[in-house]
């Protein structure tokens, strides 16, 4: 039993390495080649006597010279022809058709020094990318302060601008307002002669999707239909409200009749009167019959994506607003909670910019940091192991004003003293940065690895040209 798991290409490998092994082994222990190799010294070693005695050791140590100088940059010439790495596997699997472990390549002595080789080298690789020097540490305190100041400035800028609270009603207009109905009646008029214009005035269905109701508008008949729409939060439960669902799933509705609830079922809506039918409509459904009214005339889809719109736009302003996008099929209790609290999809958009901009500003502060970091590097640290100690400092920057953010909000239990901005910022360092410093520490070791190898080659190559 192996102490060690692997992954299929490290079992690849072993079963490569052992398959190797195995034929080293082999050939040193082939007695026919050793008697060979023997035979071979003994002849070179007889030679070496015969010109000694005949006076020609001078000679033999300046041939030696410069066969080595002349070989100094050279490799072996008569090198194997490489195999397709995938036929090495074939090969190597065929050899060891059963599990390879690492102790079976490799003694424990050999495990132990290899790891303490690993050590040795992360210690050095720790030692390049550690916060010690002054610089460092220097942009690490002003990094830190920066973003702890904005982080703590941000409940006060916040609040200022209405971050997390709700509309006030009687500043919004009636769903009904004449005014609104004025400018969506303008709006699909001047749709519709722009089309008959650019249709040489043939009419259609199209015409009705532009003035009709959309069945999503409906609540009459939903308890007899097994749904429950009540006045104007209805808006809450139809997808065809929802600021981004409404797009796709209002545009398909107001293409077949079909209304559609935050629990994505689908009820048929009939007109004259309207009433929602009983009984589901499948969604695969409602796309078949939307693509057959999209083929029937090319203008019904411009004319369903408008009426969407403008349907959005005429609830946008009023009392009862939008819901927060999405929402409401996430976590329906959260959302019909803030949706009773006037806090609608014009609140979220306002709350998302604020969000937006404080995450904006972190970005740019880490991004001032890093640039000035980098004119300090010294040409003798590589690329690489710098931009590490660079994002180390971001890092521990962000994560230290995320901290101070996440406990002004525990400590005053205000939510809204809550910086999403910073988290968000810190929570893109942790997963990019600390990917970015893993990989840099492979190519590290990897390179580390390379070059005693190397080293090794090198040494064989060298044994090599003095034969």
């Amino acid at each position: 039993m192996s102490r060690f798991q692997y992954s299929e290409q490290e079992k690849d490998l072993n079963k490569v390495l052992k398959m190797n092994q195995d034929r080293s082994l082999s050939l040193r222990n082939n007695s026919d080649m050793a008697a060979t190799r023997q035979a071979a010294d003994a002849t070179i070693d007889s030679s070496l006597e015969l010109l000694q005695s005949l006076g020609k050791v001078a000679d033999v140590e300046k041939l030696k010279q410069e066969i080595t100088a002349q070989g100094t940059q050279r490799r072996l010439e008569h090198r194997p022809e490489l195999e397709a790495w995938d036929e090495i596997v074939r090969q190597a699997n065929e050899y060891c058709p059963t599990l390879v472990a690492l102790e079976d390549i490799m003694s424990a002595s050999e495990i132990d020094a290899s790891f303490r080789e690993l050590d040795t080298i992360n210690k050095e690789f720790s030692r390049q990318t550690s916060l010690i020097n002054k610089t460092d540490l220097s942009f690490l305190a002003i990094a830190t302060a920066l973003q702890v100041t904005k982080a703590l400035l941000f409940p006060y800028i916040a609040a200022k601008a209405g971050y997390g609270s709700g509309f006030d009603p009687s500043k919004r207009m009636a769903h009904n307002d004449k005014s609104i109905e004025q400018k969506h009646r303008e709006a699909n008029d001047a749709f519709k002669e722009k089309k008959l214009a650019g249709n040489k005035g043939k009419t259609g269905y199209w015409i009705n999707i532009l003035y009709q109701t959309p069945p999503y508008d409906i609540t009459r008949g939903s308890p007899a239909a097994g749904i429950q729409l009540h006045g104007g939060e209805h808006r809450l439960y139809t997808l065809g409200h929802d600021p981004i669902l409404g797009w796709l799933f209002g545009t398909m509705n107001i293409l077949t009749d079909i209304i559609t609830t935050n629990d994505f079922q689908s009820r048929r809506v009939q007109r004259n009167p309207m009433i929602i039918l009983p009984g589901n409509v499948p969604i695969s459904t409602m796309v078949q019959e939307s693509q057959e009214m999209i083929q029937a005339d090319r203008l019904n889809l411009p004319a369903a994506i408008f009426a969407q719109a403008q349907h959005l736009k005429s609830d946008e302003f009023t009392k009862a607003g939008l819901p927060v996008p999405v929402l409401a099929v996430i976590n329906e209790q959260f959302a019909s909670k803030l949706y009773k609290e006037h806090y609608d999809a014009l609140c979220f958009s306002r709350d998302a910019k604020i969000v937006g901009a404080s995450f904006i500003i972190s970005v740019l502060i880490d991004m001032i940091i890093g640039l000035t970091h980098g004119l300090f590097r010294n040409e003798s640290v590589p690329k690489d192991i710098y931009e590490v100690r660079t994002r180390k400092i971001l890092l521990i920057s962000n994560s230290i004003a995320s901290a101070s953010t996440i406990i002004n909000a525990s400590i005053t239990s205000n939510p809204k003293n809550l910086d999403i901005g910073s988290l968000l910022n810190t929570v893109a360092h942790l997963f990019l940065d600390i990917r970015f410093i893993a990989r840099i520490k492979q190519e590290y070791i990897e390179a580390q690895i390379q070059n005693r190898l190397r080293a090794e080659f090198e040494e064989i190559d060298r044994i090599y040209r003095e034969i």
